[in-house]
């Protein structure tokens, strides 16, 4: 009995080491998933056609692709699609990719892509954020398997750049169980499908029929709204990802033994006017008053240590039509109290903003400098933070209760800056600036027969906007991520973090 005890013990001692030293990847993967925290969750779960933003990227690109994409360096790439090209002023035709198979098995051709169009052409999928960002898509029709024709209602030389917001889904099961349904139980080619859907977190598990089936077995993306949330899950664990810090974090986030990765920039933070007659901000001597009494220096020097730029324009560097000409309004105190001066405000006055406070790395302590350096030559700023559907009505409904309010000039999906543009012009339902001397050249930009009149006109738009000072130009906003200590190939693409070949070490 006693020889027997022993030999047990041996046989035990031998499996533990066994557990602990060979015990395979994909078992300890599927023990312990990576878990990535971000800051917003889409409202429509799995529902890829209700949104455009850049955090319902995060939540939708492990599941479904896209034609198109972009590398980190902001170059055009195929994903769904290996080639394309213009056939005629208003058609392109786009090769696919051959052997794609949904997560269901069923391969993808080009008819799946016209199903897909052809649904945001019906009156329901009318109604959707990716059926306004393709307007200009008027048919689709498969010329084979792999070669799909797309036609526009106008020339448009960055059609392949506006597919990338369009997430293609299985048609079968979308048919079958309509968009509330199919948004539950969603079904995509991308490197993962869904395990589960829950409040606050979304599992994923890696999909081996994936033609860039990723590295782990299993993934959860938590919705952790505060980043002082997500930066404390990092350093304890909770989470080996966390998308969305400030500069000040990076020392608590290296002493846990991660470090701070960032991305290119791709968004202009801004306050912008609300110009309107009988306000201070009509005139454009106030404008370019405020613009010059704000030391935008100090904000991305020492607020943001280093990690941001000036903004120059509503566009970073790097996107197409960007304007390299163009320079911030330096920060001169003297030249903006003569200008309020000459403008009839030599007392200064008060200025009323609508804010977000808490989306962007140190915008309370941003807002608070622009304030001390707008009082410092006489203009009284008055901040009202409010939550992001307030905003979203404000913009939408034109229901803004002050003189300007935080903005965001977003380049997501498309990188160029013509896109949101057209928000700040007459186009605009309820618009907050309409000058109608700059619209026929906006129209030409939107219908430009090739790349380089897109980018000679927004070029000359962006110079526009520029010179008649229609924001407080703040920053180019820093993207970073923090990175946790057991993972290794974090190297994301353009508004796109790459799951696939997220590893750990």
């Amino acid at each position: 009995m006693a020889e027997t005890l022993k030999k047990l013990s041996k046989i035990i001692a031998l499996a533990t080491y066994l557990i602990y030293f060979y015990i395979p990847l994909s078992l300890s993967e599927a023990l312990t998933p990576v878990r990535i925290g971000i800051a917003a969750f889409p409202d429509s779960d799995g529902d890829p056609h209700r949104s455009v933003s850049v955090f319902t990227a995060y939540t939708w690109s492990p599941i479904f692709e896209t034609l198109t994409t972009f590398r980190e360096n902001g170059e055009l790439i195929g994903e769904l699609a290996l080639s394309w090209e213009q056939t005629e002023p208003r058609e392109w035709q786009f090769s696919l990719r051959k052997n794609v198979v949904f997560s269901n098995g069923r391969p993808l051709t080009a008819h799946d892509i016209v199903a897909s169009v052809n649904y945001l052409k019906t009156p329901h999928g009318k109604t959707t954020s990716t059926a306004r960002d393709l307007s200009v898509v008027a048919t689709a029709h498969a010329i084979n398997n792999h070669t799909v024709a797309i036609r526009t209602s106008m020339p448009s030389a960055i059609l392949p750049r506006i597919l990338t917001a369009l997430y293609i889904v299985e048609p079968d099961h979308w048919e079958s169980l309509g968009p509330g349904g199919f948004a539950r139980e969603p079904i995509g080619s991308g490197p993962f499908t869904i395990e589960s859907w829950e409040e606050g977190q979304v599992t994923y598990l890696a999909n081996p029929r994936s033609w860039r089936a990723p590295k782990i077995k299993r993934m959860e993306v938590l919705q952790l709204l505060e980043v002082t949330s997500r930066v404390e899950a990092l350093i304890s664990g909770d989470i080996d990802i966390a998308i969305g810090m400030a500069p000040d974090h990076i020392s608590l986030i290296e002493s846990a033994g991660g470090y701070m990765h960032q991305r290119e920039p791709i968004d202009v933070m801004s306050i912008t006017f609300v110009i309107e007659k009988g306000k201070p901000v009509n005139d454009i001597r106030v404008r370019r008053a405020l613009n010059y009494a704000v030391n935008k220096e100090a904000i991305t020097n020492i607020l943001l240590s280093g990690y941001s730029k000036p903004a120059t324009q509503g566009a970073v560097r790097g996107l197409l039509g960007y304007n390299p000409v163009l320079q911030s309004y330096p920060f001169d105190p003297e030249r903006a109290r003569t200008l309020l001066r000459d403008a009839g405000y030599p007392n200064g006055f008060t200025l009323n903003i609508e804010v977000i406070i808490g989306s962007n790395a140190s915008d309370g302590a941003i807002y608070q400098l622009v304030a001390a350096n707008l009082a410092a030559v006489g203009v009284t700023l008055r901040i009202n933070s409010i939550p992001t559907s307030q905003m979203v009505r404000i913009i939408l409904q034109g229901k803004w209760k002050g003189d300007g309010f935080s903005q965001v000039f977003g380049a997501w999906p498309t990188f160029e800056p013509i896109r949101t543009l057209r928000l700040h012009s007459c186009q605009w339902p309820n618009p907050w600036f309409c000058d109608l001397s700059i619209m026929p050249k906006l129209t030409a930009a939107i219908a430009a027969p090739n790349l380089k009149k897109r980018v000679e006109l927004t070029q000359d738009i962006l110079a526009f906007y520029h010179d008649q000072a229609t924001t407080i130009l703040l920053h180019e906003v820093p993207l970073l991520d923090a990175i946790g200590p057991r993972i290794k190939g974090y190297a994301p693409n353009k508004g796109k973090l790459n799951y696939e070949n997220i590893s750990i070490k």
